[in-house]
């Protein structure tokens, strides 16, 4: 049968009676297929933007993410109150160095599944850092409702994963507040989802605001509790809007599509034009979860930590999949040692060597294969010196993970 192909413009035609070429690239995209081409983190930096934005009355936020991600940031701008829930997953893995690194970067001790016990944390030698001597600590692993039950305002669950089982046992909360919940939907559990949210008067959409029911592969969704704030977003983020040309530059593309995102005067406005214009994420060092780092130092103009003996484990969430860069600056190396040699890790996965002095920039190319996924950073030297109690390598400074745009 002919293929019915649209133009530019709105118009069909049929692909046998004519000779146009069609080539969606080098033509137009919609405002938000075009953003998700250059990089799929801009749909997740619009999408956040707008449901914080038609969200009434924000209030408080629980979000099961790294301090210092991309949508805690979002939610901060826009005046939220933030609560962080515990990684189960690395805290066994790492123990209690993670413990306290989680507790000093502000996470709560505690995390949720439906069914609720007390997770200890035992001490030991964890990956070269010291453990021995510390006293067992405990992760409270409880359900939404028993956590939430004394809140006054939760406006937005964000957890890792969304079930059935979880949503039972957060009735009371969505009866209670009726939040925005999100997280990703097994492909298996895509069907019970649906069921569930026309049971609840929800609405389920994809990270790219299509119908959760079209969907027929593990993926990230939202449930939104009326469809007033998910008009609301699909309008912000142009949804429905018209084809705009590939070539526009990203500032016109920002002013021409999602004028209330980016140009209203407020924080979160100025926060998601800056995501998308710079396509970098900042790290402040004195809020970073980290294990090995020595406590931020500064002269008044520049702020810097050094690394401890073994080196120190960095933890970023990179949100989506694609291209990144994780950077940072050697603010200094210790006195006694012209140049060190740093090897830095990303997953167990050695990705760089490289021979530093004071000054030098260290950029890290990295492949997320997955959303949602996190890269953990692990940078040590080989040269050391003992400087008093401490034993020093060198000092960093301006911590970024950037990521690359895909040409079109």
């Amino acid at each position: 049968m002919p293929k019915t192909l649209v133009s530019t413009n709105g118009n069909t035609h049929n692909s046998m009676c004519d000779n146009t070429v069609f080539n969606p690239v080098d033509t137009a995209m919609t405002p938000l297929e075009l953003a998700a081409a250059r990089h799929k983190i801009n749909v997740d930096v619009l999408v956040t933007s707008a449901f914080l934005r038609s969200l009434p009355q924000l209030g408080e936020v629980v979000l099961a993410t790294m301090p210092q991600s991309i949508i805690s940031i979002l939610a901060s701008a826009a005046g939220a109150s933030v609560t962080y829930l515990a990684n189960k997953t690395l805290l066994e893995q790492h123990g209690l160095s993670y413990f306290e690194a989680s507790k000093t970067a502000g996470v709560e001790s505690v995390c949720f599944d439906a069914t609720s016990t007390i997770l200890e944390i035992s001490p030991k030698v964890q990956a070269g850092f010291e453990g021995l001597g510390q006293r067992s600590q405990h992760l409270t692993i409880t359900t939404p409702d028993t956590f939430l039950s004394s809140r006054v305002n939760v406006s937005w669950l964000a957890l890792p994963r969304l079930s059935l089982s979880i949503l039972e046992v957060t009735e009371f909360t969505i009866e209670q507040h009726r939040p925005l919940l999100s997280g990703v939907v097994t492909k298996e559990s895509i069907e019970s989802m649906v069921a569930w949210c026309k049971y609840n008067n929800y609405c389920g959409v994809t990270n790219s605001l299509a119908s959760l029911e079209s969907e027929d592969e593990d993926t990230y969704c939202w449930l939104v509790p009326n469809p007033d704030i998910l008009h609301s977003v699909e309008v912000l983020v142009g949804k429905y809007a018209g084809p705009v040309s590939t070539k526009l530059p990203m500032d016109m593309l920002a002013q021409q599509a999602w004028p209330v995102l980016t140009e209203t005067n407020d924080k979160l406005a100025h926060q998601t034009l800056d995501y998308l214009l710079h396509r970098r994420r900042w790290y402040y060092l004195d809020k970073l979860l980290n294990m090995g780092l020595y406590p931020i130092e500064t002269d008044g103009v520049n702020f810097w930590r050094w690394l401890g003996s073994d080196g120190v484990r960095l933890f970023l969430p990179l949100r989506a999949s694609g291209h990144y860069t994780l950077s940072f600056n050697v603010f200094s190396v210790a006195e006694g040692l012209e140049k060190a040699t740093l090897r830095c890790f990303v997953n167990g996965r050695l990705k760089a060597t490289q021979i530093v002095s004071a000054g030098a920039t260290v950029n890290i190319p990295y492949f997320a294969e997955t959303d949602g996924s996190l890269a953990e950073l692990l940078i040590v030297t080989e040269q050391k010196i003992q400087v008093a109690d401490k034993t020093l390598s060198i000092s960093i400074s301006d911590l970024t993970v950037n990521w690359e745009e895909m040409p079109l």
